[in-house]
């Protein structure tokens, strides 16, 4: 099977806040971006979140077809990248590498993938390659609106192969997303219903509950980093568990979730896995201008199973090398 999907970046300002997307289908996308950026730095994030985000989902094995308008992205995969590794990640004339990290992830990202690029023209009327472009200039003004983009669906209904290497470059163990049968049942059953008392719930009712559970404490990590970087502590306050603590990167510990944003802040694909009964943890990496994270959020589920609510109990930041 052959995974064909569009990659676009934007920059309002060129640079300016910026933004990222890959597209599979209108099910099956994902997008997000930072402060400040460029439209080639949006353009190669891109293809480094949608190789993540298909490895995430155990699907490295499969052919990917990558659509890209940005010569510059698809050079800089198939030609570039090959002679500046050969000569320890240095250009011919010395000068330095543009978005070099980036680079160096996407590399990295590569190895062991059989992954074709096509070009196409920007702005023509390609469905994929429009709906890539929308979502990547959403994600910009977003930021521009100094709020965090929410992200797409990614691959849901897809596990991941629960495992990982725990440091932020991989699926977190035992992460999964609901599968296209939970979904159906979410759907279809109005949330909460607690079913037949005094019986055992079916395993597809079960599957279910877990999966609404898995939404909800997603949503409200999404929702924690939009109020963190917006400053809203009303939203923050509501988000909080009774005692909640917040380890930040440097080791220091505070008490609720507020505190200082860095500039330039990116976030990458979540990760939850059930705790227990009513506990997940979600992890996920973060970057911004002079440095890297990985991020981890301990929640609590008010009522198992239902849409009742999470409160976040533990949120630490261990910086990376």
């Amino acid at each position: 099977m052959t995974i064909t999907a569009a990659v676009d970046g934007s920059a309002l300002g060129n640079p300016g806040p910026a933004g990222w997307a890959w597209v599979v289908s209108e099910d099956c996308w994902d997008s997000g971006g930072w402060d400040h950026g460029t439209n080639n730095l949006g353009e190669l994030t891109a293809v480094l979140e949608l190789l993540r985000a298909t490895a995430d989902a155990g699907l490295g094995g499969e052919p990917l077809h990558v659509l890209a308008d940005s010569q510059y992205a698809i050079n800089t995969v198939t030609k570039w990248r090959h002679g500046w590794k050969k000569r320890g990640w240095q250009k011919a004339d010395k000068k330095p590498i543009k978005n070099l990290e980036v680079v160096k992830a996407l590399d990295e990202a590569m190895q062991g993938r059989t992954v074709t690029f096509e070009w196409v023209r920007g702005h023509a009327g390609h469905p994929l390659n429009e709906r890539a472009d929308d979502l990547a200039r959403g994600a910009a003004e977003m930021h521009q609106k100094g709020l965090v983009a929410p992200g797409g669906p990614g691959f849901s209904g897809r596990r991941s192969p629960g495992s990982g290497t725990g440091d932020g470059s991989g699926p977190a163990t035992g992460t999964h997303t609901a599968t296209p049968a939970a979904q159906a049942a979410d759907r279809d059953r109005a949330p909460g219903n607690p079913g037949d008392a005094g019986t055992t719930p079916p395993d597809s009712a079960r599957e279910s509950a877990t999966g609404r559970d898995e939404a909800m404490v997603l949503d409200s990590e999404k929702s924690f980093i939009r109020a963190w970087a917006a400053g809203d502590a009303d939203t923050l306050r509501a988000l909080s568990g009774p005692d909640a603590r917040r380890v930040w990167p440097e080791g220091t510990t505070s008490r609720g979730l507020g505190g200082p944003v860095p500039a330039g802040l990116r976030i990458g694909r979540m990760h939850a896995t059930a705790l227990g009964e009513d506990a997940w943890l979600v992890v996920y990496r973060m970057s911004w201008e002079d440095g890297a994270s990985l991020e981890s959020s301990v929640w609590s589920c008010a009522t198992p199973g239902s849409r009742g609510g999470a409160r976040m109990v533990w949120h630490q930041s261990t910086r990376r090398a």
